[in-house]
């Protein structure tokens, strides 16, 4: 089957939680995030799969048409930033040491996977989801980022993306795999951008 998959990753999470003046409230936040990211993913007709102790990982199944993929992929990600943005608030109230470049980062990819039972419970394998982490992991905080497969696919709906506000870009990434760069495409919403990577 395909499907579209989103990482999210919560920068300089390790840093947050070692200022956390109470570390059962940071626990208590993450928790509260997740569900709501998990009720976001409902909203928008997709499946959360599971919460990776500071990030989460939700996918959808496509259909034929691009067209329903588009505007699933792009309402949910408009809809995480807002609450990351409280995450981060309530995140800094309990912080002794506040870091730069805390955010929210997004990585997505698509294509062929395979659902799979582990221990139990349903879970989804494939290029797409290691695609997705890889492209979460090369973001920065309160950026959205698309492999370019997926990312090609979303530029034949660019005029229905800027209709709505949003912009698609075309960037390059440096990752694990690729450290001199690979090409990517960037989705900006209005509000929301690109900001600097505090160093390590």
């Amino acid at each position: 089957m395909d499907a579209t998959v989103v990482v999210g990753d919560l920068r300089l999470s390790g840093l947050i939680l070692r200022e956390a003046i109470q570390p059962s409230l940071f626990a208590r936040f993450m928790i509260g995030f997740t569900e709501a990211i998990a009720g976001l993913t409902r909203e928008n007709d997709g499946w959360f799969d599971r919460f990776t102790g500071d990030g989460f990982i939700s996918y959808w199944i496509d259909s034929a048409s691009t067209e329903p993929a588009v505007e699933r992929l792009t309402g949910f990600c408009q809809a995480v930033m807002p609450a990351a943005d409280s995450l981060i608030s309530k995140l800094k109230q309990n912080s002794r040491n506040f870091p730069t470049g805390v955010g929210l980062s997004l990585g997505a990819d698509a294509g062929r996977c395979e659902l799979v039972r582990v221990e139990g419970s349903l879970t989804l394998i494939g290029s797409p989801v290691v695609g997705a982490t890889r492209m979460a992991d090369g973001a920065a905080a309160n950026q959205t980022i698309l492999n370019v497969y997926l990312g090609e696919a979303m530029r034949r709906e660019s005029d229905r993306l800027t209709a709505n506000g949003i912009q698609l870009e075309r960037t390059s990434i440096r990752t694990k795999e690729y450290p001199a760069g690979q090409e990517a495409f960037e989705l900006r919403f209005p509000g929301y951008g690109r900001t600097i990577r505090a160093p390590g």
